[in-house]
This record gives structure tokens, sequence and C-alpha cells, in this order.
């Protein structure tokens, strides 16, 4: 079983162009938030990132980003036998949690857990060309869905509506493809494999990018194949190939993340940290 790993602290002097994190994808990645009515609010990649991408989902302000690492740390440093077990390294947990507590020490999987718990909130991460990933402790209808995005592995940005104001809170964020599948969708993929039903309707063009953007699924004539079978329902078509593409991810996921989602119990809540919604 693989444990979380202990994020060592990274040097505060960057370059131009690491400052906001690397750029190498940054305008695919935007078009492909664009698709859903989505953008990027860039914060300072100083080791704080993620605490600052929650500053600015709740308050509207990264500044704050003290205050929520300060509330990560206390959390975890009072839930010290759900934790303890996935610091790796052989660190000392009351070390670990001194280095976490220091500005610039970069947070991992144990802390994202630990701050949705703290602030009763669900948490949906954005990648680039990549199914998302949920940290899922709560019921939709009791907890807001914070939506930060992650880029090469090493930085966090906040993700607002195209029209969010940015002045206060990150407004509500609802992708309809990442709800349950509604029946008809489910009976639409249910009659189209059994039935092998290709229909010969030409794919608007703008459904294709909708789903290629939403799913991650950068082979146009699947899209479409999947689009026909589905009688062009988009949703449906992402969350299927959501499904399919996520499937080996889930796998290696759940080696890291099972045992701490089996522990982390509140409420009769159990804790979900996955990629779909289920």
């Amino acid at each position: 079983m693989a444990k979380m790993k202990h994020q060592k602290s990274k040097p505060n002097k960057q370059s131009h162009a690491k400052k906001h994190g690397k750029q190498t994808d940054i305008s695919e990645f935007r078009a492909q938030l664009d698709a859903l009515g989505l953008k990027i609010i860039q914060v300072t990649a100083d080791g704080n990132c993620f605490f600052r991408a929650l500053g600015d989902q709740l308050e509207g302000n990264e500044e704050e980003h003290e205050k929520y690492r300060a509330m990560t740390v206390k959390f975890i440093r009072n839930n010290r036998d759900t934790f303890e077990p996935f610091i790796e390294d052989d660190v000392p947990f009351d070390e670990y949690c001194e280095s976490m507590e220091k500005d610039g020490t970069w947070a991992g999987h144990m802390e994202l857990q630990a701050a949705s718990l703290v602030t009763h909130t669900n948490i949906c991460i954005h990648r680039h060309m990549s199914p998302r990933w949920y940290i899922q402790n709560f019921d939709n209808r009791e907890s807001r869905m914070l939506h930060l995005s992650y880029h090469d592995g090493e930085h966090y940005n906040s993700i607002r509506l195209r029209e969010d104001s940015c002045t206060g809170p990150a407004s509500p964020i609802i992708i309809k493809a990442d709800a349950d599948l509604s029946a008809k969708s489910r009976e639409s993929i249910a009659a189209a494999k059994s039935k092998g039903d290709t229909s010969r309707n030409m794919v608007p063009v703008g459904s294709v990018k909708m789903v290629m953007a939403g799913s991650g699924c950068d082979n146009k004539q699947k899209v479409e194949q999947v689009l026909r079978q589905v009688g062009g329902d988009v949703d449906a078509a992402i969350e299927f190939l959501i499904a399919e593409q996520g499937s080996e991810d889930q796998l290696n996921a759940n080696d890291n993340i099972s045992s701490l989602a089996s522990t982390s119990q509140g409420n009769g809540k159990s804790v979900l940290f996955h990629l779909l919604l289920k």
C-alpha cells in the first residue's frame, strides 16, 4: 500500500515563467474549460497555491491562504489516528505537521482530504485533457463543490464561471456531465450497446467539441461514434467516455487512497476520493 508522500518546501526563487506554474498547456486548458463555461483564476505559485486557491474559492481572496493552511493542519493534528498512517518516509507525525504549518510547504493528497473535511466542502480538480478528480465527502445537496485546476503535477489554480465577477466567493458551478446519468441516458447507452445503433445522422461539430472538452478524449472519431450511440446526448457521451478512460486511473488511485477513504469516516458519511461520481 502506497502512502501519501511528505512534500518538501520548494525554494521561493522562481523564474517569471513559473510564477503561475508551467504555461505549456495553459492555452489548451483554458479552451477546455471555456467549453464548459469556466475560466482559470491564477494564484501565486509559491508553495501555498492549494491554500491560495481555497482562499479564492471560499472568500475571493488568495491572501487568506495562511488561515486555510492552519485550519487544515489543525484538523490533521486533531485526527491523528486517521492521518498518521499515511505519512511516508518515517517522518514523525509532529514533525510532519510542523513542516506543513510552514509557509511554502506543498500540500499533498492528505491535505486535500483534510481541507475538504474541515471546510465541509467537496472538491473537484480539473486536469488538462484528463478526467476530473473528486474529493467527495458530503452530499452535494448539503455542501458546496469547490473547483480547482491542477497543472503539471505541481500547481493549483482556482476555477470560476466565465461570467463570475471574482468579487467574493466563487459562484456555484454545476457541470451537468458530472451528475448521475439520467434514466434516459442510461437507457440510451444500454440500447445502443445491445442494438449496435449507428445512426447515419451527422453529429454536430459543437457537440463533438463539448464532449471532447468535457471528457478529455481527443479521439474525434470515437467521440462521434459514442454520440451516435447515445442519440446525440452530450451529457451521456461525456459520462460514458470518462468512465471508460478513467477505469485504469481509478484502479491506480484506489491503491493509494482506499485505506484513507475507508478510515476517514465522519458523521456517518464515508469519505470518497475518486475520479467519477457514482
